[in-house]
């Protein structure tokens, strides 16, 4: 009896020691009348920053008060009547967003370190051929 009254102790501690949501308040979505409770740090149970308005901000993406709008790495969508398709931008092998502009600036430096480094073995062959 005592080994399972220090193991049901013990249980006890630990559930108390895994952090805890508190709500401490309520935000209401303006458009979809959603009351999201928030603990001290305005985020919710499934830790998305919520704004005053009910929009969220959350790991996976930022969702926009009207239940319709969201942005994530995939499958993005405006807010209706905009005409946005819903197309991200593109997204590597892991999943994280790419910089188009910054893939290629990379090739271009790349590029240009080439071009230098032939210019230097042209620069080389011609300072070998002097005074023949």
């Amino acid at each position: 009896n005592m080994q399972r009254l220090i193991l049901f102790s013990c249980l006890v501690c630990m559930g108390l020691g895994f952090p805890q949501f508190i709500p401490v308040a309520e935000v209401q979505n303006i458009r979809t009348g959603e009351l999201i409770a928030v603990n001290a740090e305005n985020l919710d149970i499934n830790g998305c920053l919520v704004g005053p308005s009910g929009e969220k901000v959350c790991p996976l993406g930022a969702f926009g008060s009207d239940g319709q709008s969201r942005v994530q790495f995939r499958g993005n969508k405006g807010p209706g009547q905009t005409g946005s398709n819903g197309n991200a931008g593109p997204i590597s092998q892991a999943g994280l967003p790419i910089d188009p502009a910054a893939e290629t600036y990379k090739k271009q430096i790349e590029a240009y370190q080439k071009w230098a480094e032939q210019q230097v073995k042209n620069a080389e062959k011609q300072l070998g051929t002097a005074g023949r």
